[in-house]
């Protein structure tokens, strides 16, 4: 029997989920349209910027800070200072299906993140749910390039073709393919389940008892 692929599960979106409308009705308080602050964050810029470790977490913040306050007034930083507490919420059933995988292979996260990722993952009591962690941030180039997938296989020594990857973005799914990965975009637990276990990633005799 060949071994069960590794499989590199991506953060936000799938295992974390961010409390986006809650979010909405600070802003909405702080006279500020939701989703404001996020636009700003992830410009092209400041975006790209963060995820790459070109700025660390405190000087994204600072620069957000700066342009949201420059264009509607002090009032709003309140809702600035509630904006960057916020760490989002685990899904239980998806990590319980990343506990399952684990049990039967190797598992890796590879994110987006700020240089503020391992904190959020201790925060969310996350840390030590995977194997090996790969954080953009500090690797400097970040999805959908399909160079950082093919640094994170050859850091966890395994061939692409043999690699499972799982992000909620057709964009990085796109990448991973061009990198030889096998490649799923996450929308449910049930599908994500499916291509996990059609691909060997699951424990059938486990599977069998649910």
């Amino acid at each position: 029997m060949d071994p069960a692929p590794t499989v590199i599960f991506d953060l936000d979106g799938v295992i974390r989920q961010w409390n986006d409308e809650d979010l909405d009705e600070v802003e909405e308080a702080y006279g500020l349209s939701p989703r404001t602050i996020l636009s700003v964050a992830f410009s092209d810029e400041l975006g790209h910027a963060a995820v790459t470790g070109r700025l660390t977490h405190p000087q994204w913040m600072s620069a957000i800070r700066a342009r949201v306050v420059a264009e509607h007034g002090p009032d709003v930083l309140g809702a600035l200072d509630e904006w960057e507490l916020n760490v989002g919420r685990v899904d239980v059933e998806m990590l319980g299906l990343l506990r399952e995988t684990r049990r039967a292979t190797k598992v890796a996260l590879l994110s987006n993140g700020t240089t503020r990722l391992r904190r959020d993952l201790h925060v969310l009591d996350l840390h030590d749910e995977f194997d090996v962690i790969f954080n953009t941030a500090e690797i400097g180039i970040a999805k959908p390039d399909p160079a950082v997938f093919r640094i994170v296989c050859s850091s966890l020594g395994t061939d692409p073709g043999a690699t499972l990857f799982v992000d909620d973005l057709a964009t990085n799914v796109d990448g991973a393919r061009a990198a030889g990965l096998r490649a799923h975009r996450h929308t449910d637990l049930v599908s994500t389940r499916h291509f996990l276990a059609e691909h060997g990633a699951l424990d059938p005799e486990h599977g069998s008892r649910r």
